[in-house]
């Protein structure tokens, strides 16, 4: 498992509310305690902004939105939400207002302000990079004001990271909902964020050879991506030709010149200020003074408040200052903010140096890296990290960073067909993941244009073979309808072998969700075909069974006598121990209601167990499957046996009584026979009750009673007797007829039982 920093922030606190307030005053003279910003800002104009551009050419081709942030030196750039007017493109709209300058008084000063922010642009147009802000449209100049259109930002990260005071005021004044100012980002974010700021300063001073010389929070923006770009060019400088690391001379800050038109003196190296040097390593002494305003509120650990004097003061003690503030940053950047702001230039490290740092080896950060740069990889590059890398890692990111930084990578990627099996990895992990909501309302739009489009092989059949992960998640049932019905229909008519395999796949795992009529009319048709041409295929007969096992409660017994026992019959004679496994498990759902799915004793006995009875000295077959193979047997046996027992006690009952005694053939049986019998009927009439007389009073004879008639003097030992009950053999009839109508009531019973 991968580990991250202790650091960590949770989700809740990164999702916290922020609210921007209704006052808009005049922008407060304090440069550092610039305004939070977060995706609800009520405060902000809302809706179009016609009047925002004024005469400005740039109005004819965006449309303007809402106030979402500031940027640029004294946070000059108004940034709006924006749309392209002739495809609806998102953008990001900078308006420099020039009534802004106008408290500038001299109008050279007005003039210069408004050449260096028109200068910046260009040079944002000029040194093209992944962490550096990307210009839409170049920048527009009408006598109000002058603007540009960028990559849709969420706002500067001096907006994002701030936290106002009591006394804070302007006209971006933001406040965070709760008693407690929780943090804008997660762990993660913090540290992708913070390694983006050193790949940018890397272009510059090892690609463009400059320095950027103001690197600060309102220089750096957040995409709506969540990247971290590098903006705020209005100061760059050529970095020594041969030696970055050699100094430069340059002016430092001053307050003869407008706090606008020079770089922001908290984030400063002491260097610049004090023998108006610089170099590459100045850039990283600003860098480190960025990485103190994150993790205190948006404030430097150095606040002059545009004082030079302040600020060497402090400059003097910031060891000091450090080394009480490092309690508020992760362990992990210690030793290097320690280094980054040490006085001595030579003593910190290159943006090389630092981004190999221990801190950022971290799995999440390095694959979140390689998709911002995943339009410059070729396609097996790009399906091996879909694949492997982000699959892998994706459980690692935040949830907050799939929808803002993963999936609309994933979107745009679903549009190529020689990436598109791959990516479909990761974009069925994110389905699995996320709540039923959020795959409805985030990813089905786009994803459901895949089931229609036309998709390579190996695309079709991993949406086949994870259908039932889409289908857990998706309740609609238009989207039953209209595109999992007509994808499997398809893929069972499909002239490649391993299409129409990832249906019966498909089928057997998404069973529960097809109507009974589509299983009975299209899939058991369409499933015996496939069985009939691929035969010999063992792992297609397989997932014939499999497909089988599953649509059997669905069928009609008809269907399953017809079409599905002869299969198991063939299929009975293989020796290959999975696909007897397969059969022996469908004869047991079978056996649980025989009578519903057509298995008969009499198929049972003459067609199933002898087709099963020669894989019980099959070789392939381990104990266990062994085990399952005779228990099925010997629960047929079971039904066998209690079937004809209790068919054979109604036959022998119902039977007339003579069909007991033996057939005598021969003239010396036949002799026999009558001899015994007449003996028996001789012996019979001298002991039965009919033939009384000559017999005393005390004579007991059970089930009869003797009743003097008269007729014979009074004590006289003659009688004359009759018979008043019946005798034993009638009793035995009796007792007889009655056992015939229990034993077919029995019968009856049982048969209902079996069947």
């Amino acid at each position: 498992m991968f580990k991250f920093a202790k650091h960590e922030r949770s989700s809740a606190n990164a999702n916290s509310v922020i609210q921007v307030s209704s006052e808009q005053q005049q922008q407060r003279s304090s440069a550092h305690s610039p305004n939070v910003y977060a995706q609800h800002h009520h405060g902000f104009q809302q809706g179009h902004n016609t009047n925002v551009l004024g005469t400005n050419q740039l109005g004819q081709f965006f449309e303007v939105g809402k106030l979402v942030s500031t940027a640029g030196p004294e946070h000059v750039w108004k940034v709006y939400d924006g749309w392209r007017k002739c495809d609806g493109k998102e953008v990001s709209i900078f308006v420099f207002e020039k009534k802004t300058a106008e408290k500038l008084h001299k109008p050279k000063r007005k003039e210069t302000i408004t050449e260096i922010l028109r200068s910046s642009v260009k040079q944002l147009e000029r040194f093209r990079h992944p962490k550096i802000l990307q210009v839409v449209y170049s920048v527009e100049e009408c006598p109000e004001t002058l603007a540009f259109a960028s990559e849709p930002v969420h706002g500067s990260l001096a907006n994002l990271i701030s936290a106002p005071t009591a006394c804070s005021s302007g006209p971006h004044h933001v406040q965070i909902n709760g008693p407690d100012s929780h943090p804008v980002f997660l762990d993660v974010e913090l540290k992708y964020g913070i390694l983006q700021i050193i790949e940018a300063l890397q272009f510059l001073h090892y690609t463009g050879k400059i320095l950027h010389r103001n690197v600060n929070p309102s220089s750096i923006l957040v995409t709506k991506r969540g990247t971290w770009k590098l903006a705020g060019l209005e100061f760059i400088d050529k970095a020594n030709e041969l030696d970055g690391l050699e100094s430069v001379h340059v002016l430092g800050w001053t307050s003869k010149v407008p706090k606008m038109g020079q770089p922001d003196l908290d984030y400063t190296a002491p260097e610049v200020q004090i023998t108006s040097t610089c170099s590459i390593l100045s850039d990283m002494f600003s860098l480190g003074m960025v990485i103190t305003s994150i993790f205190n509120n948006g404030k430097p650990l150095i606040q002059s408040n545009h004082s030079n004097s302040q600020y060497l003061k402090q400059i003097e003690v910031i060891e000091a200052m450090l080394a009480d503030f490092l309690s508020k940053v992760p362990v992990g950047l210690h030793e290097a903010l320690q280094r980054l702001l040490s006085k001595e230039p030579r003593q910190r490290p290159t943006s090389q140096l630092l981004a190999l740092i221990k801190y950022f080896a971290d799995p999440a950060v390095h694959t979140l890296q390689f998709l911002d740069v995943i339009s410059m990889k070729d396609p097996s590059q790009k399906a091996n990290f879909y694949r492997h890398q982000l699959k892998d890692v994706l459980p690692y990111i935040p949830k907050k960073l799939w929808f803002q930084h993963v999936w609309p990578t994933l979107q745009a990627e679903m549009r190529s067909q020689e990436v598109l099996a791959a990516v479909l990895q990761p974009i069925l992990l994110l389905i699995q993941e996320c709540s039923a909501a959020e795959v409805e309302n985030m990813i089905l739009p786009t994803f459901r244009t895949v089931f229609a489009a036309p998709k390579s092989i190996q695309a079709t059949v991993t949406i086949l073979e994870n259908l039932n992960i889409v289908l857990e998640k998706i309740s609609e049932e238009r989207f039953l309808e209209k595109e999992v019905i007509p994808l499997l229909f398809n893929a069972f008519d499909s002239t490649t072998v391993q299409v129409q395999n990832s249906a019966l796949i498909s089928t057997a795992l998404v069973c529960a969700y097809l109507d009974d009529a589509f299983i009975k009319k299209t899939v058991l048709p369409k499933t015996k075909l496939i069985y009939e041409k691929y035969s010999g295929d063992l792992k297609i007969v397989l997932n014939v069974l499999g497909c089988i096992e599953k649509i059997l409660p669905k069928l009609d017994r008809s269907m399953i006598i017809e079409d599905v026992l002869p299969i198991l019959y063939e299929n009975a004679k293989t020796q290959d121990p999975d696909i007897i496994v397969k059969v022996v498990q469908i004869y047991r759902i079978m056996l649980e209601d025989n009578k519903k799915y057509g298995l008969s004793v009499n198929l049972m006995a003459t067609r199933v167990l002898p087709s099963l009875l020669p894989q019980t000295v099959n070789p392939s077959l381990h104990l266990e499957q062994f085990t399952c193979l005779l228990e099925v047997m010997h629960h047929m046996l079971d039904h066998i046996d209690r079937n004809q027992r209790n068919k054979l006690k109604l036959d022998h009952l119902t039977a007339p009584q003579t069909s007991s005694i033996p057939n005598y053939h021969s003239s010396h049986d036949r002799e026999y026979l009558y001899s015994r019998t007449s003996g028996l009927k001789s012996l019979h009439h001298q002991r039965s009750s009919d033939n009384m007389t000559g017999y005393g009073t005390n004579m007991f004879i059970p089930n009869v009673q003797i009743d003097n008639l008269g007729g014979s003097p009074q004590g006289s030992n003659s009688y004359v007797c009759q018979r008043k009950t019946s005798s034993a053999e009638d009793m035995i009839r009796k007792t007889a007829s009655q056992g015939i109508k229990h034993a077919k009531i029995a019968c009856a019973l049982d048969n209902n039982a079996e069947y």
